[in-house]
C-alpha cells in the first residue's frame, strides 16, 4: 500500500508544480507578435535569410534579418531549420521553424535572445500570402533572466541534507 500512496503523493506534487510553472516563468505579459518578411533573398544555401519588412515589436524593427541555417532548407515541400532573428542593432533571438509547403502552414518557436531580446519567448504560426510575403502571427513575452545560484554556502549543506537517511512513513 505504501508504494501506491508514495506514487500518488509524487504525482500530486508534480501536477501542482506544473500548474504553477507557467505563471512563474512568464515575467512579462504575453503580447501579440506580427511580422511580415520578404524572402526574395532566400537561396536555400546555408545560411540563407529573409528580411523583415513590417514588425509590431520595437526590438525587432523592419530591416532585421531572419537567418535560416538548416538542416532542411532545399526540400520543395518542407522546411525545418534553426533560425536566428538578427536586428540591425545587434540584438538576436534564437529559435526553430518548420513549414509544410503543401498546406502553406508552419510554426516557429523562439526561446532565448540577447541584448534587447534577452528572454524573448514566442510561438508563432507561419503563413504565406498571395503576394508571396511571409507572416509570423502569434504571441511573445520576455521571460525572467535565470536566477543565479545561491553562493552563500559552498553546497555542502545540500549534500548533508541529501545524505540524511530516508524516513519511512
Amino acid at each position: 500500500m505504501r508504494p501506491i500512496r508514495n506514487t500518488l503523493l509524487v504525482a500530486s506534487v508534480i501536477l501542482t508544480l506544473g500548474a504553477f510553472a507557467p505563471t512563474a516563468l512568464a515575467a512579462s505579459t504575453p503580447s501579440e507578435f506580427h511580422v511580415t518578411k520578404d524572402c526574395g533573398s532566400f537561396t536555400g544555401v546555408k545560411p540563407s535569410y529573409c528580411t523583415i519588412t513590417v514588425s509590431n515589436i520595437a526590438a525587432i524593427p523592419a530591416g532585421s534579418k531572419i537567418w535560416y541555417t538548416g538542416p532542411v532548407l532545399t526540400n520543395a515541400y518542407f522546411l525545418s531549420s534553426n533560425v536566428t532573428i538578427k536586428t540591425t542593432a545587434g540584438n538576436n533571438a534564437t529559435g526553430y521553424c518548420m513549414f509544410q509547403a503543401k498546406t502553406s502552414m508552419g510554426l516557429c518557436t523562439f526561446w532565448k535572445g540577447t541584448g534587447k531580446l534577452t528572454g524573448f519567448t514566442s510561438v508563432v504560426d507561419v503563413s504565406i500570402d498571395a503576394a508571396g510575403l511571409w507572416h509570423f502571427d502569434g504571441m511573445f513575452y520576455f521571460a525572467d533572466p535565470p536566477t543565479p545560484p545561491d553562493t552563500s554556502t559552498d553546497g555542502r549543506e545540500w549534500l548533508r541534507h541529501r545524505a540524511a537517511p530516508a524516513r519511512h512513513f
